[in-house]
C-alpha cells in the first residue's frame, strides 16, 4: 500500500476511535468491551495468517517482538478505556496527541537520537500548556474525577510511546501483519484476566450501536490499525509516524460534539490550539540563520 494512502487511513481510524471507544462501553464493562475488541482482531488476523500459510513462530524469537508490541496493546488499552469513564472522547485524543513528545525524549535516552532543539523545546512548553488549561477545564466540566481519566491517559500514551521506541530499536524481518497478530494474541490472556476478574459477565443486553463500534473496533482500529502502524513504523522515523496525532485530536473533537454532544467551549478550544500547534511546531522544519540572510 501507498505510504501515503496508509497514513491517511491511519488518521481516519485514529480520529474515530476514540468516539467509538463511547459507544463500544454502553452497556459493557470497560473491560469487556476491550476484551471482546481484541478477540474479534486476534482471532480474524489468525484465520487470515494461516490463510497465508505464514508461522507466528519461527528461529527468529518472534516472541520478543510480541511482547513489546503487547505493551502497546494491553495496559495501553485498558487506560484508554476506563479513562472513557471520566473524561470525554475529544480530551482522549488530545493527550493522545502528545506521543511525538514522549517519543523524542525516549529516543533521546534510549536509541541516543538527541532531537530536542531550542525549537523543540519551546513547542514542548507551550504544549505542555496547553494540557494544564485542558486539564483544569475538563476539572470544571467532569468534576474532580476527571483527573483519574487525564492520569490514566498519562500512562497509557507513556506506555504506547516506550511500546513503539524498542520496536523501532529491535533489528527484525518479520511482517507488519505478524507482528499486529502476535502482539494481538499476547494481548489476550492479560486482558482475559482483567476481564474476569472486574466483570466476568457474557455481553447480554448490548444495544446496536456498541456491537457496531465494537466490530468496527477490532477490525479496523486495531487489526488495520496497527497494521498500518507497523508497516508506517518500519517505512518511517517514529517521529513521522507520530505526527498522526496532529491532525486526528482535530476530528475526534469535532466528531465528539456532534455525534455524542461532548461539550466544547473556548478554554478548551484554546488548550487544543496551543496543543495542536505545539506539534506543528514540534515537526516542522528549523529554519537557520544562514538561510534567512541569503532569502533577505
Amino acid at each position: 500500500m501507498n505510504i501515503v494512502i496508509a497514513y491517511l487511513i491511519l488518521v481516519a481510524i485514529w480520529s474515530t476511535t476514540p468516539i467509538a471507544i463511547q459507544y463500544g462501553a454502553t452497556g459493557l464493562s470497560f473491560s469487556g468491551a476491550i476484551f471482546w475488541r481484541i478477540l474479534i482482531s486476534a482471532v480474524l488476523a489468525l484465520v487470515i495468517i494461516k490463510f497465508q500459510r505464514q508461522r507466528l513462530f519461527g528461529p527468529l524469537g518472534e516472541w520478543k517482538y510480541y511482547l513489546v508490541g503487547t505493551v502497546g496493546v494491553a495496559p495501553n488499552f485498558l487506560l484508554v478505556y476506563w479513562a472513557s469513564l471520566w473524561i470525554p472522547s475529544g480530551l482522549i485524543s488530545i493527550i493522545f496527541s502528545t506521543v511525538p513528545f514522549l517519543m523524542g525524549l525516549l529516543s533521546y535516552l534510549y536509541l541516543g537520537k538527541n532531537v530536542f532543539t531550542r525549537q523543540k523545546v519551546l513547542a514542548l512548553l507551550i504544549a505542555f500548556s496547553g494540557l494544564i488549561i485542558i486539564f483544569f477545564d475538563q476539572l470544571n466540566i467532569a468534576g474532580n474525577q476527571a483527573i483519574y481519566g487525564c492520569l490514566a491517559m498519562v500512562l497509557s500514551v507513556l506506555l504506547f510511546a516506550m511500546s513503539s521506541t524498542i520496536l523501532q530499536k529491535m533489528d527484525h524481518n518479520i511482517s507488519a501483519f505478524q507482528l499486529t497478530t502476535g502482539s494481538l494474541w499476547f494481548s489476550l490472556p492479560p486482558l482475559a484476566l482483567c476481564w474476569w476478574w472486574l466483570d466476568g459477565q457474557p455481553p447480554q443486553l448490548m444495544s446496536l450501536q456498541a456491537g457496531i463500534s465494537i466490530v468496527y473496533l477490532g477490525v479496523f482500529g486495531s487489526l488495520l490499525g496497527f497494521v498500518l502502524y507497523f508497516q508506517l513504523l518500519r517505512q518511517l522515523s517514529a517521529f513521522v509516524v507520530s505526527t498522526v496525532g496532529m491532525i486526528s485530536p482535530v476530528f475526534a473533537l469535532l466528531l465528539g460534539n456532534l455525534l455524542a454532544g461532548e461539550v466544547i467551549n473556548q478554554q478548551m478550544i484554546f488548550g487544543a490550539f496551543m496543543v495542536l500547534s505545539a506539534l506543528a511546531l514540534y515537526h516542522m522544519p528549523a529554519v537557520k540563520p544562514s538561510n534567512l540572510k541569503e532569502e533577505l
